[in-house]
């Protein structure tokens, strides 16, 4: 009599439940592979995994099949991780006033469904062991793509990661100050130029900049951010070139942003500095561009509950309701680690910051004024966050709100550096793009742009852009003779990234 074959008794293994739990974690990470780091999966991998390994084997216990096991479970699995996207789906929907997504409607009506099924598979099926090379195919199926993306990305981020390396030799520097300056360069992100804010939101912050000028600072008055993406823009400030110069991967019908990641990170400036001796400081932001775990000095808060990746993963699962009903839905949770990220970064910046030895490269990119809007005008706590962009009016006052929060607390830290510093430093001040988020192209294009230097602000313009910024700072104060660049705004969509749009500067300086 013929053995059966492996895969014949690969099919006779009812290993669907775990595939099928494995997948929506996979597939998130693949979705948002750009935004998050991949590692970010273990922790609810590692969690749903033994949660589903532990009720199989109840199951197993209770139905003595384990076929008939498998199936409950991925019954239970599919009930659990679709009752979010249904959710969210819903509550988008009104007839005659009455919303359709509401928990009170909805979970009596899944555990309605979950009692149905279970009751079918247990009374109903009378041979599960049938059901079970299908669903094993189908777990198996929809695990390839979201793998192939992970994959797909890994691999292009090490060989990103590797040319970043080897192109970022650092040239022999001279230091015509007579020691090396201290560098902080700060990151407000979604910043206007002063003409945005005064005619976008009727936002006076001419104070502000005085106060600036006062203490030794040139404004860039005419400044434009050379993209309209943090990414991009970071990416390619870090670098002082444009992405097409960075590498030829970046093609208009290219989406991928893994050369960005690895060409943010092991950046020129980064490597530069490092080689003249410099301690490099880098913050937790979320963004993978800007968040340096390797670094010298990597200042975070102190872990508290879900990260951002795991509450996302939640919205979207049966876990939604709890939340919800425990006054601390998804959106809140999420925009709670924007506060708490951007208050830490700023705590360091007092506090931390000042002792780390000298030479020193700070590396500071705050979330804010971009929303979520989770300050008010003096720094308390905004508690009615909703998911996306808010409503212009809403979005008008309170990103004003947040431009005056951050305003004296960095006016309050500026003055710390200043104090401090063991030597004049050097301070950047920057958006990385400006706000906008209702396709005015024009308005994004146009970010705030301050610089304080240790002696006169020689080769700086009211029109300069940041892809020059550290050309200016490394001829200037470390012997290099980079040539300038040309000063360019390139627009894009969030979803065609490459694909440009330049937006001439008109500004009358």
């Amino acid at each position: 009599m013929a053995q059966p074959s492996l895969f014949q008794r690969l099919q006779a293994i009812p290993f669907h439940p775990l595939f099928f739990v494995v997948y929506p974690v996979v597939a998130l990470v693949g979705i948002n592979i750009n935004e998050v780091e991949p590692t970010v999966l273990w922790r609810p991998l590692i969690i749903l995994l033994l949660s589903a390994t532990a009720l199989l084997m109840l199951f197993g216990l209770f139905s003595r099949d384990w076929h008939r096991a498998a199936l409950l479970l991925s019954i239970l699995i599919f009930l659990f991780f679709t009752y979010g996207h249904v959710y969210a789906y819903l509550k988008k929907m009104e007839i005659g006033g009455f919303i359709l997504g509401r928990h009170r409607q909805m979970l009596p009506l899944w555990l309605g469904v979950g009692v149905l099924a279970f009751w079918w598979a247990i009374r109903k099926v009378r041979n599960p062991a049938a059901f079970t090379p299908t669903l094993n195919l189908i777990s198996v199926f929809l695990l390839l793509y979201p793998t192939f993306q992970i994959v797909s990305y890994a691999m292009q981020r090490e060989q990103a990661e590797k040319a970043a390396l080897a192109a970022a030799q650092a040239k022999g520097a001279t230091l015509p100050l007579g020691y090396a300056p201290d560098i902080y360069y700060i990151i407000l992100d979604a910043y206007g130029r002063a003409d945005v804010l005064k005619e976008m939101f009727a936002y006076d912050n001419t104070p502000f900049l005085d106060s600036l000028k006062a203490r030794g600072f040139y404004v860039a008055q005419c400044s434009q951010s050379n993209y309209g993406q943090t990414m991009l823009s970071l990416t390619s400030s870090l670098n002082f070139d444009y992405l097409d110069s960075l590498t030829s991967a970046l093609t208009p019908d290219e989406d991928t942003r893994a050369p960005l990641r690895a060409l943010g990170q092991y950046n020129q400036v980064r490597k530069f500095l490092s080689a003249q001796g410099y301690n490099i400081v880098s913050f937790a932001t979320n963004f993978p561009v800007s968040e340096w775990k390797d670094a010298d000095y990597f200042l975070s808060p102190i872990p508290h509950g879900m990260n951002d990746f795991e509450i996302m993963l939640a919205q979207t699962t049966m876990w939604r309701a709890p939340m919800d009903m425990t006054d601390e839905p998804p959106e809140r949770a999420s925009a709670a680690w924007y506060r708490r990220r951007t208050l830490s970064a700023l705590e360091h910046l007092e506090t931390t910051v000042p002792d780390i030895p000298s030479p020193k490269f700070v590396f500071a990119h705050l979330v804010i004024p971009h929303h979520p809007f989770v300050f008010g005008p003096n720094g308390e706590e905004r508690n009615n966050i909703e998911a996306g962009v808010p409503k212009f009016e809403e979005y008008k006052v309170k990103y004003s709100d947040q431009v005056t929060y951050i305003n004296r607390r960095i006016l309050a830290i500026v003055d710390l550096i200043l104090q401090r510093s063991p030597n004049p430093p050097i301070i950047v001040i920057q958006g990385d793009h400006g706000p906008a988020p209702f396709d005015v192209i024009e308005r994004r294009m146009k970010n705030l742009n301050v610089y304080y230097f240790p002696d006169t602000p020689q080769g700086l313009y009211p029109t300069i852009t940041p892809v020059n910024t550290f050309r200016v700072i490394f001829n200037k104060y470390f012997g290099q003779n980079y040539p300038m660049l040309k000063d360019r705004s390139l627009y894009s969509a969030y979803d065609v990234p490459y694909n440009y749009e330049e937006v001439p500067n008109n500004c009358q300086s």
